[in-house]
C-alpha cells in the first residue's frame, strides 16, 4: 500500500482527497522546518568583512589569469563561514554550467545589490572583470568602514543612556519604596523634587503592569507604523532632520549617491539604468523619489545636475560641481571626487560627534543623578537637623 497517496491510504480519514491528519500537521511541520532553515541561514550568513575579502581575492585570482572556476574552487577551500563557502560553491557550479558570474550573483541578491550585479555584467562584457571586482571590493569596504564608524559613534551614547535608565528604574522600584514611608511620615516639608521622585516611584511600583503594557504597545505600534509606506517616509524625513545626526546622514547619502552612480557610469551602464539602480540602494525614500524623478527628466533631455538642483535634500554644491563634470564629459570622474569629499566629511563628522556627545551626556546624566540624590538626601538631612 502506498502510504504517500491519500487516495490509497485508508488508515486515516480524508476529506477532499487529502488526509485530514496531514492537513492538521503538515503546515505546522512545514512552518517549523522553515523556521529552522531561516535560523540556520541567518547564523551561517557571510559577514560583511568576508564579502569584501571574497571580492578582493576573486579579483586578484582573475587578474592573475586563473580561470574563474578554479578561482572559486580555491576560495571555497579557505576558512570562511559556512554561508560564504556554500555561496562560492554555488557560483562555481553555475559558472561550470556556462552561466556568467553576474547571473550567479542574482541568486544571492540578499548579499549583492543590483549595483554589484550590473557592474559585474558590464565588466564581463568589456573583459575587465578583474578591475570591476576590485572596484566592487573597494566600494563594499568603504561602505563597511562607514557603517562601522557610524555605529561606533552611536554605541557609546546608547550604552550610557540604557545604563542610566536601568539605574533609574532600579532606584525607583527597589530603593525608593523603602524610603517613601520614612520621608512622608517625617513631618518635614518636602521639596517638589522629592515629591516628584516619590510620586514616580509609587506609580511605577503600583502600576508596573500598565507601564510595561504601555511601553510594549508603543514599541509594537511604532514598528508596525514604520513598516507602512507612510511610516517609512516619515521616518526617513525625521532622521535627516535631526540636528547633528541628520547632517551626518545627509553626507552619508551624498557619498552613497556619488560613489554608486559614478561606479555604474564608469562601467558604461546606461544612465537611466544607473539612476534606477542607485535609487533602489539609497536606503531612504526621499532620495529614492528624487532619483526616480531624475530619470524622467534625463529622458526628456535634462542633465542629472539640473534634475536634482531643485531638491532640498541635495546640497547646492553637489549639482554645481556635477554640472561642470557633465559639461566637460567627465561625469564619472566628477562623481568619484564628490564621493571622496563626502567620505572625508563623514569621517570628520563622526569624530567630532563623538567629541561633542561625550560632555553633553556627562552633563545630562550628572544633572539627573544630582536631582535624584538631592531629592532623597536633603529631606533626610533636614530630618536629622530637626532632632
Amino acid at each position: 500500500m502506498d502510504l504517500s497517496s491519500p487516495k490509497t491510504n485508508s488508515n486515516f480519514p480524508s476529506q477532499g482527497g487529502y488526509s485530514a491528519f496531514a492537513d492538521a500537521t503538515g503546515p505546522k511541520k512545514a512552518a517549523g522546518i522553515g523556521s529552522i532553515v531561516w535560523i540556520k541561514t541567518f547564523l551561517n550568513r557571510p559577514k560583511e568583512k568576508e564579502l569584501v575579502t571574497f571580492l578582493r581575492e576573486l579579483a586578484i585570482l582573475v587578474e592573475a589569469r586563473v580561470p574563474l572556476v578554479r578561482a572559486l574552487e580555491s576560495i571555497k577551500k579557505q576558512k570562511y563561514s559556512p554561508g560564504l563557502i556554500e555561496m562560492a560553491g554555488s557560483f562555481q557550479k553555475r559558472v561550470e554550467g556556462g552561466s556568467p558570474l553576474s547571473e550567479a550573483m542574482e541568486e544571492y541578491s540578499r548579499y549583492f545589490s543590483p549595483l554589484y550585479i550590473n557592474v559585474t555584467r558590464a565588466g564581463e562584457a568589456s573583459g575587465r572583470l578583474d578591475k570591476v571586482l576590485n572596484y566592487l571590493a573597494d566600494n563594499r569596504e568603504k561602505r563597511y568602514e562607514l557603517r562601522r564608524k557610524i555605529i561606533g559613534a552611536l554605541i557609546y551614547p546608547g550604552v550610557i543612556s540604557i545604563s542610566f535608565l536601568a539605574v533609574f528604574i532600579f532606584l525607583m522600584v527597589f530603593v525608593m519604596p523603602s524610603l517613601n514611608k520614612t520621608l512622608t511620615e517625617s513631618g518635614t516639608k518636602l521639596p517638589w523634587t522629592t515629591k516628584l521622585v516619590i510620586g514616580t516611584s509609587e506609580f511605577l511600583t503600583g502600576h508596573w503592569l500598565v507601564v510595561f503594557a504601555f511601553a510594549v504597545g508603543i514599541m509594537i505600534g511604532m514598528l508596525y507604523y514604520l513598516r507602512t509606506n507612510e511610516g517609512r517616509k516619515q521616518w526617513d524625513l525625521i532622521v535627516i532632520s535631526v540636528p547633528i545626526f541628520g547632517t551626518l546622514l545627509r553626507s552619508m547619502y551624498m557619498n552613497r549617491f556619488a560613489d554608486n552612480l559614478g561606479l555604474l557610469l564608469r562601467e558604461s551602464v546606461p544612465i537611466t539604468r544607473s539612476l534606477e539602480i542607485t535609487a533602489k540602494i539609497m536606503g531612504n525614500h526621499l532620495y529614492e523619489k528624487v532619483l526616480l524623478n531624475c530619470i524622467k527628466e534625463v529622458q526628456r533631455g535634462s542633465m542629472i545636475s539640473a534634475a536634482i538642483e531643485e531638491s532640498p535634500y541635495f546640497p547646492s554644491v553637489v549639482p554645481q560641481i556635477l554640472r561642470v563634470g557633465e559639461e566637460s564629459g567627465r561625469t564619472a570622474e566628477t562623481l568619484a571626487k564628490i564621493a571622496d569629499y563626502y567620505n572625508k566629511e563623514v569621517n570628520n563628522m563622526t569624530q567630532n560627534m563623538m567629541a561633542l556627545i561625550e560632555p553633553v551626556l556627562i552633563l545630562f546624566l550628572g544633572a539627573g543623578v544630582a536631582i535624584i540624590v538631592a531629592s532623597v538626601i536633603m529631606p533626610i538631612y533636614n530630618m536629622a537637623g530637626s532632632i
